[in-house]
């Protein structure tokens, strides 16, 4: 597994919308089982706030955790089996081996030293217990805090039940002063005054506000949806209405649980108070997974009883009641549901009888959509395109669930996987990609397009994770049925896998041949990313068997291709093959230079075989430049990512001499303690910072060196508290950030006094803001 690139992240968590109020003792307490548990799990029933305060705790500890305090929201998964995939996809991570996720997470988190939250377990209780129970095991220095409605069940766990918030003693004429003490009525408040400004606590509603907060039994969520209602109704109005509801849900659902018996009350109550309309929207928007956008809710919710038109105005008031959260993602409004109201929409609308067909015409919205992001992906909207992608990714996994459940949707389910082979390879989520190609191939085994596009879309995904032996059936499959068929594109591509698949085994020579088949019946079929796909294969082949100027003309003309329709993916992977070429014709100033371009779109995509081999090759041109020590720190840089990534050099392993003959000749030259001392600094290295390196960015060459060189005399500890010395925190603020007793953090201080040969602790916080420790 490969780590983010860019700058050093320290985790995922968003800024809050609203105030968070009360629970300091709860705070403290989850904070405290933190600095002596691994595993902290937040029990409670649904309304009870645990995903709001886990998400408070971990704000609090971010500056504890060197690698990060990352969130992963779990609700909208419904397959165990994507649970680590999900949670490498929140950390930023990526695997393109054949390896079982468990254990690649298990080896990445190895030493890494965060926090981890996982939200909404509940529901993949077993699959998040065997998760945990590995991620532990594997990496010492992690803790994991869940929420979860139920006990994950491991030895070592620590249970914290969330409590309601505090309400009011029943006294009849309570004063407001006192009130104030009461986090539930703080809370009721608060949120009032969001919604009506002219709310305020008095002698005359006090009481009256006391009794809505104690109906509702001090549970956040119920608490939020009743506040809003001041827009409409009067305290006194809000408190009639709670009263019929209780009674009416009491008497026909005796065996539930009081609580359960609360939220479903309110929930009901809103969906009472909305119109026709608002309720035909609430319950098909219900079939959406992870959030939508309007042309997706226009797609599915428009009907004769609700037309197009009028899609936004019953956004916009589900949005003021409550039902709907609405959030600005670069530019347009996504909305989205909290899962307690998106399950009861789920509930009406298969009471409606329509649910079927709302939950096709939902998958319909995201064949379209993907069906446009492939027409549209050599393009120069590659970007626009990843970013909505991923934001849809729930939805994507629940349309392509609905194809595998739905009798006769299989075909559908394949035109989406097999449109999307881009976004699989890009993003590193080949594994899921085949996971879900295998289940629908088997699903539809009748000949088609469709099938055949499945089919090497599913022999290219083995081939990255250099599973050949799979690849090959499929291939073999889809060039028989592409020719019987005349799928004149799908074989155009089996004849490029059937050159990778040789390429991979060694066999530079068959290759060529079948990699120049599949480029010219590429451009016969218009099909530039194709054409470029499959070049950049070609390419390295031609440098490989000796000839760089044929292969530097081709480069140079799928370049010309690639910028004709401003794409810029394959692009840098092009990049990386010119400067290959450059490398072998002795032109060692181009070869830098085309590396470094290709590495900077690499970066813009998180691509991270492009990075991989960028970083390598410009660690052979450093020691051509006799630049041994940064040769050396760039092989250690280099060979993490291939590490993560599980193929060294993948399918070109003829470029092994050139690595060994720079490893072996930097080696000789520094000497074997200088060298595996770059080595393994590089080694260390995230992959945003070995980007940097790689490209020279920011600071000069030698004030590179002069700050690594004293960085490196520090312990992660001791740079981790030099920094919070540079944001002027006292020991004891340092202590209580880290969760460590004061008497360590001066020990850490004298400590750092001492290598870096300082007096103060004002030359610490100077150095540290120079140096970017």
């Amino acid at each position: 597994m490969s780590a983010p690139t860019g700058s050093r992240r320290t985790g995922n968590l968003r800024a809050q919308l609203t105030s968070f109020v009360g629970r300091r003792r709860e705070v403290a307490e989850i904070k405290r089982l933190l600095s002596g548990s691994r595993l902290v799990t937040l029990t409670g029933a649904g309304g009870t706030g645990k995903t709001r305060l886990a998400l408070r705790v971990a704000d609090d500890l971010r500056r504890a955790f060197p690698d990060g305090v990352w969130f992963v929201e779990l609700a909208a998964l419904d397959d165990h089996a994507l649970l680590t995939q999900t949670v490498a996809t929140a950390l930023g991570v990526r695997d393109r081996t054949a390896r079982w996720h468990l254990p690649a997470m298990a080896d990445y988190l190895s030493d890494k030293h965060m926090l981890l939250v996982l939200d909404n377990c509940e529901h993949l209780r077993d699959a998040c217990a065997t998760l945990a129970d590995t991620m532990l095991q594997a990496a010492p220095e992690l803790r994991v805090l869940v929420t979860s409605r139920q006990a994950l069940g491991l030895t070592g766990e620590h249970l914290f039940r969330v409590p309601t918030l505090s309400v009011p003693d029943a006294d009849p004429r309570p004063a407001p002063a006192a009130l104030h003490a009461c986090e539930a009525v703080r809370l009721f408040l608060d949120r009032a005054a969001a919604v009506t400004s002219d709310f305020t606590l008095t002698e005359a509603n006090a009481g009256i506000v006391a009794q809505i907060c104690r109906r509702l039994e001090g549970l956040p969520l119920a608490i939020e949806l009743t506040a809003v209602r001041l827009r409409a109704l009067s305290a006194e109005e809000i408190l009639e209405r709670l009263e019929d509801r209780y009674r009416l849900l009491t008497a026909s659902s005796p065996v539930a649980l009081p609580r359960h018996r609360t939220l479903r009350a309110l929930i009901d109550w809103s969906y009472d108070l909305c119109s026709e309309r608002e309720r035909a929207a609430w319950a098909r928007l219900s079939a959406f997974s992870g959030g939508f956008d309007l042309d997706a809710a226009e797609a599915v919710c428009a009907s004769g009883d609700l037309p197009q038109g009028a899609v936004l105005d019953t956004l916009a008031a589900l949005v003021d009641k409550s039902i709907l959260a609405a959030e600005d993602h670069d530019g347009r409004i996504r909305y989205h549901m909290l899962e307690t109201i998106r399950e009861y929409g789920s509930v009406r609308l298969r009471e409606s009888g329509t649910g079927p067909a709302i939950r096709k015409r939902h998958r319909d919205h995201f064949e379209r959509m993907v069906a446009r992001a492939r027409d549209e992906w050599c393009g120069p909207g590659q970007q626009r395109w990843m970013a909505r992608i991923l934001r849809d990714h729930s939805n994507i996994r629940a349309a392509l669930e609905y194809t595998l459940t739905e009798p006769g949707q299989a075909e559908a389910g394949l035109k989406i996987a097999g449109a999307l082979w881009f976004f699989w390879i890009a993003t590193g989520l080949t594994a899921e990609g085949r996971r879900w190609l295998e289940r629908l191939l088997e699903l539809e085994s009748a000949p088609g397009t469709w099938r055949n596009t499945a089919l090497w879309v599913y022999a290219y995904l083995c081939i990255i994770q250099e599973d050949v032996a799979c690849a090959l059936p499929r291939i073999d499959e889809c060039r028989r049925s592409a020719t019987e068929q005349g799928d004149a594109e799908s074989l155009a591509w089996a004849m490029q896998l059937s050159g990778m698949a040789a390429m991979s085994a060694g066999d530079l020579a068959k290759a060529r041949a079948h990699l120049e088949d599949g480029v010219a019946r590429h451009r016969a079929c218009r099909d530039d990313i194709g054409t470029a796909d499959a070049c950049f294969y070609l390419v390295a082949v031609v440098a490989l068997l000796g000839e760089p100027r044929r292969a530097a003309a081709l480069c140079e003309e799928v370049l010309a291709l690639c910028d004709s329709n401003g794409e810029r993916w394959l692009k840098s992977y092009m990049m990386w093959d010119l400067g290959l070429v450059a490398w072998q014709l002795g032109d060692s100033t181009r070869a830098v230079a085309s590396t470094r371009e290709g590495l900077r779109l690499a970066r813009e995509f998180n691509e991270q075989w492009a990075i991989a081999f960028c970083v390598e090759l410009l660690a052979w041109a450093a020691h051509a430049e006799l630049r041994h020590r940064r040769a050396a720190y760039l092989l250690g840089c280099a060979d993490s990512i291939w590490q993560r990534i599980g193929a060294p050099l993948f399918g070109m392993r003829h470029l092994l001499r050139y690595h060994e003959q720079c490893a072996s000749g930097t080696r000789e030259t520094l000497g074997a303690a200088a060298f595996d001392a770059e080595f393994g600094k590089g080694k260390r290295t995230r992959v945003g910072a070995a980007i940097s390196a790689a490209l020279e960015e920011g600071e000069s060459r030698d004030e590179r060196a002069a700050g690594e060189e004293r960085t490196s005399v520090l312990t992660p500890r001791e740079a981790e508290i030099a920094g919070l010395i540079a944001e002027g925190l006292s020991n004891k603020a340092i202590a209580a950030r880290l969760l460590i007793v004061p008497r360590t953090v001066e020990a850490h201080v004298e400590h750092i006094l001492d290598k870096l040969g300082f007096s103060s602790r004002a030359q610490i916080a100077a150095w540290t803001a120079g140096s970017g420790a």
